[in-house]
């Protein structure tokens, strides 16, 4: 047999120790990085950020025979739209 110095041993424990601290923080980030993911989409929301992709998604799906408007296009026929339909009452 192989005669193992106590390097080697201490370096094999030392690694077999170290692993499960190391999945547990690749799990750490991962949790955080989902949850700012998460946060980002829904302050991308909350904002009206998200408004012309989700245009996107619908109008490729609902008009996949034509392209979409770009993004300078869609803000502004947003914008002409609230501009004109002003409501005064409360709904």
């Amino acid at each position: 047999m192989a005669e193992v110095t106590a390097e080697a041993a201490e370096a094999v424990c030392t690694t077999a120790s170290a692993a499960p601290r190391m999945r547990s923080a690749a799990r750490r980030a991962r949790r955080i990085r989902a949850g700012l993911a998460r946060a980002r989409g829904l302050w991308r929301d909350f904002t009206g950020e998200s408004a012309y992709d989700r245009y996107v998604e619908r109008h490729r799906r609902e008009h996949p025979d034509h392209a979409p408007m770009s993004a300078r296009q869609w803000w502004r026929a947003r914008a002409d739209f609230d501009e004109s339909n002003v409501s005064a009452g409360c709904c």
